[in-house]
């Protein structure tokens, strides 16, 4: 029987693997592959870089039921469920009074000292 090969590469640092996981979840979504830990693990071996597996089980778990392209575009706060959220909290905001206005408070006025800077604007 022949034995499996152990890794010996370093494993890489926390931004260099969080990079990984980032751009292998980008070359699955380009793919329209689900992004899953086992998928994101075979890219990144791919690309001969050796990351801790808690990484591909975070970026998968953060990911999941997430459009990546709606995140990638910037409307990720645009979907069904926040604007649902916003008509609903819509008329509870109309109802609401306005703040009255902050009453001003005088101060009496101190005087001013005459400080001496030392010949500076003369």
């Amino acid at each position: 029987m022949a034995r499996a090969q152990k890794d010996t590469r370093p494993i890489a640092d926390q931004a260099t693997s969080e990079a990984a996981c980032t751009y292998a979840a980008l070359i699955l979504y380009e793919d329209n592959q689900e992004i899953v830990a086992s998928k994101l693990a075979q890219v990144i071996k791919a690309a001969n870089i050796r990351v801790e597996p808690i990484w591909t089980k975070v970026f998968e778990k953060a990911l999941k039921g997430k459009r990546v392209g709606d995140l990638l575009h910037g409307n990720a706060g645009n979907g069904p469920a926040t604007q649902a959220a916003a008509q609903t909290s819509a008329p509870a905001t109309q109802q609401a009074k306005a703040p009255e206005p902050a009453k001003e408070v005088k101060k009496a006025e101190e005087p001013e000292e005459d400080v001496d800077m030392g010949g500076l604007f003369d």
